[in-house]
């Protein structure tokens, strides 16, 4: 309740409560108030009475809720019994994936002693009643009952009764006044869609390097022999031993030099030979 009126600068109504309240836990769990007795500390010009049978606000992982029961209500203000109710109740569902619900109900609700029958998210209902105020003529109080159920893609409320109150009459010899009273709320509950984990993302191995093989070095040819080839190797030099027969000195140079004259033609021999196969290879 939050209501407040004054007429030529007294204060005529004053109330100022919240009777039951509940708020989930930051993390996760359930937050609850029961069987609570309605009363107004400090009211003027306005009663009340009944049971807060329980307000209840949970929240998880996939889902948040909340729900609130009045039960018994009588509220007064002015002397006027203005609403009148057995039970009145709001509840609100929120799950992580699916659609959020919103939902009200109300058993003998009346207002101004006549019953009444609220439609969510409409103009609600309108009526006034005659009230005495120190200081005006032709007081009333006018009083608009709400229902509100609303769902979003992010949440939901759900306000069973709302009642908004406007105090009028005349000052004597002035003008007509039109105060703004305040608003009574009878049973609220709201909720939010849990917001979804992001997945840790799952860290990817490092493939292990495989060590480079160096490339082998191509073999390197051997080298040729230095040297022409085509020339043949050199011939050994002979050294023939001649042997002492005891003959005289001519005989000995004779031998010496047929034997020299053999050992050059084989040499020339050989050569011309393999200069003609070197030749006829080439």
């Amino acid at each position: 309740m939050d209501l407040s009126a004054s007429v030529l600068g007294l204060p005529v109504i004053t109330a100022d409560v919240v009777i039951g309240t509940a708020t989930a836990p930051a993390g996760s769990g359930t937050d609850s108030d029961t069987a609570l007795a309605i009363t107004i500390p400090g009211a003027l010009g306005v009663t009340a009475s009944g049971t807060v049978v329980e307000v209840s606000a949970t929240r998880g992982d996939t889902a948040s809720s909340a729900n609130a029961e009045i039960a018994d209500l009588a509220l007064g203000v002015l002397g006027t019994s203005v609403i009148d109710a057995d039970v009145i109740t709001a509840a609100v569902a929120c799950p992580q994936v699916g659609a959020q619900t919103a939902d009200t109900t109300f058993v003998g609700l009346e207002l101004f002693g006549e019953p009444v029958e609220l439609l969510p998210n409409t103009p609600g209902v309108t009526a006034s009643a005659a009230v005495t105020v120190a200081g005006l003529t032709g007081a009333s109080l006018n009083v608009t009952l709400t229902n509100v159920e609303t769902t979003t893609a992010d949440g939901a409320t759900a306000i069973a009764v709302q009642a908004t109150i406007r105090l009028t009459g005349t000052i004597v010899g002035g003008p007509l006044l039109d105060i703004p009273v305040g608003s009574v709320i009878l049973a609220e509950a709201r909720c939010e869609r849990p917001l979804q984990s992001t997945p840790t993302p799952t860290p990817t191995a490092t493939p292990t390097a495989t060590p480079t093989q160096p490339t082998p070095s191509p073999t390197q040819p051997t080298a040729p022999p230095t040297g022409d080839p085509t020339q043949p190797p050199p011939a050994p030099t002979a050294s023939p031993t001649l042997p002492v027969t005891g003959g005289s000195a001519a005989n000995l140079w004779w031998f010496f030099g047929t034997g020299l004259v053999m050992v050059i033609a084989g040499t020339t021999a050989r050569l011309i030979s393999r200069r003609s196969r070197a030749s006829i290879d080439a």
